[in-house]
C-alpha cells in the first residue's frame, strides 16, 4: 500500500498542539514532515514533564509530532532564516501557528515565502485571525475554541460551575480542520499553478462545532439554546441518567413515537408506553418533566451492566460514559486499530492514538516516534541541497544553537 501523501514535503514552524497535530496526520499519510524548532525545543516538549520523569518520554508530545524530522534553528539569526528559505523552496506545504507579526519578524509570512516558492501552499493556524481585530491576541484552545466561541457557555448543568475543556480538546479538531483546508489548497494549487494560503482559526472551528445551536440563536430569538437542566429538560430520551453503581448512561433517541416504547420496554414500564402524554415529540416536550424523577429512579435501580443488556435487547440508542481504561480496551477501538504501538528512542514500545480516519487500500497510520530536538539537522540540510562546507559554516554561525 502507498501513503496518500507519499512524495509531499512539509515544513512546520509551530508549537503546542493544533498546527503540529495537522502536520502529524500528514506524516501518517506518508508526507515527509520537517519540524523547525528552536535549539531548546518546542515549548510543548516540557508539557506535564513531572508525569514523565520515570518514562523519559513525553507521550503527549509524541501524538502530535510522530513521524517527523527535527531541524533546530535559531530563527532570530538572519543566516537561519536564509537557510529556512532554501529548505522551504524544496517543500510543497509550509505550516505555522505564529502570529502575523512574528511571521514577518522571521521572514516566513506568506508574501515573503511565495517569492521564495512561487507554488507554495501556506497553511496558517491562528487563534482568532491573521489580520484585523485580535490578529495578535494569543489564543489557546481553552480560550479561543472553548470559551470565546460559545461552547463553554453551553456546557454543563444549569447552576453548576463553568466546565473547563480537556487538554487539546479544541486543538485536535482544529488540526483536522487545518488538514482539510491545506489539502484543498494543495488541490487548488495543482489546478491553478499559483501559491495558495489556507487559514484556520481555533475560534471559527469552535463555532462550527456548535453550529446547530448558533443557527437557532441567530434565527429564532425565542429559542436560544442554553445549558441543560435535567429537571426541566423535556426530551427525556435524549438525556443522561445515573445507574445504581454510579455510572452514567447517555440516551439519544429523537423519534419519540418510535423510541419511547422501546425504552419503556427496557424499563419494564408498559404504562408509560401507552400514556398519551408521552406519545409524541410535542407531548414529551410538554409533559416529560412530570416523570423526570421517576425515570431517574428507574435507572438507579440497576447497574450499568444490567442496563446494557436490557437497552440493547430493546434496540435503544445509548452509550455508557466510558472511562479511559474502558476506551483503551473497547472492542471497536481494538478492531479498528485506533490505538497503535511505536518504539521510543530507547526501543521501548508505547501506545499512541492512531490517525482518526481510514482510507481503504492506503497506508495511513503513525509510522515512527517523534524526533529529538535537532535530531535530523544534518540529514535535512543535505537532502535540501546544502553542501558539507555550507553546513559547517552555518554551524559556526551558531544557527543550530542558542548559545552563540
Amino acid at each position: 500500500m502507498v501513503g496518500p501523501l507519499d512524495g509531499i514535503r512539509v515544513v512546520e514552524v509551530a508549537s503546542f498542539l493544533a498546527a503540529p497535530s495537522s502536520a502529524a496526520l500528514m506524516a501518517d499519510m506518508g508526507a515527509t514532515v520537517i519540524k523547525i524548532e528552536p535549539p531548546d525545543g518546542d515549548t510543548f516538549r516540557g508539557n506535564r514533564a513531572h508525569l514523565h520523569v520515570s518514562a523519559k518520554t513525553n507521550y503527549v508530545f509524541e501524538v502530535d509530532n510522530r513521524g517527523k524530522q527535527s531541524l533546530a534553528l535559531d530563527l532570530g539569526k538572519t543566516a537561519a532564516q536564509d537557510a529556512l528559505h532554501r529548505l522551504i523552496a524544496t517543500a510543497d506545504i509550509f505550516i505555522t501557528n505564529l502570529t502575523s507579526k512574528r511571521t514577518e519578524k522571521y521572514r516566513i509570512d506568506f508574501e515573503t515565502l511565495k517569492q521564495v516558492h512561487p507554488t507554495l501552499v501556506y497553511a496558517h493556524l491562528v487563534g482568532y485571525s491573521s489580520t484585523g481585530i485580535d490578529s495578535e491576541r494569543p489564543g489557546f484552545d481553552s480560550t479561543a475554541f472553548w470559551a470565546r466561541s460559545g461552547v463553554m457557555g453551553l456546557m454543563g448543568e444549569v447552576g453548576a460551575p463553568a466546565v473547563q475543556s480537556r487538554p487539546g480538546q479544541g486543538d485536535h479538531p482544529t488540526g483536522v480542520n487545518l488538514l482539510a483546508a491545506t489539502l484543498a489548497a494543495l488541490r487548488l494549487k495543482e489546478q491553478t499553478g499559483l501559491p495558495q494560503k489556507a487559514e484556520v482559526s481555533l475560534l471559527r472551528t469552535g463555532l462550527w462545532t456548535i453550529a446547530t445551536d448558533m443557527q437557532l440563536a441567530m434565527n429564532l430569538p425565542n429559542g436560544v439554546p442554553s445549558r441543560f437542566n435535567r429537571q426541566t429538560h423535556g426530551l427525556l430520551i435524549r438525556s443522561a441518567y445515573e445507574t445504581k453503581d454510579k455510572r452514567w448512561i447517555m440516551l439519544t433517541m429523537h423519534n419519540v413515537p418510535k423510541h419511547w416504547p422501546r425504552l419503556c420496554g427496557a424499563l419494564a414500564r408498559p404504562d408509560w408506553s401507552i400514556d398519551s402524554r408521552f406519545a409524541t415529540n410535542a407531548g414529551m416536550l410538554e409533559h416529560g418533566t412530570e416523570i423526570v424523577e421517576e425515570l431517574q429512579a428507574e435507572f438507579k435501580s440497576k447497574t450499568l451492566s444490567e442496563w446494557a443488556s436490557l437497552l440493547d435487547k430493546n434496540e435503544c440508542i445509548w452509550a455508557p460514559a466510558a472511562s479511559l481504561d474502558e476506551i483503551a480496551t473497547d472492542p471497536v477501538i481494538v478492531e479498528q486499530e485506533a490505538i497503535k504501538t511505536l518504539e521510543d528512542v530507547s526501543g521501548k514500545e508505547y501506545r499512541i492514538i492512531s490517525t482518526p480516519f481510514h482510507i481503504q487500500d492506503a497506508d495511513v497510520a503513525p509510522r515512527k516516534r517523534a524526533p529529538l530536538v535537532g535530531e535530523h539537522n544534518y540529514e535535512v540540510l543535505i537532502e535540501a541541497g546544502f553542501s558539507e562546507a555550507e553546513i559547517t559554516e552555518l554551524a559556526a554561525d551558531g544557527i543550530f544553537s542558542s548559545e552563540h
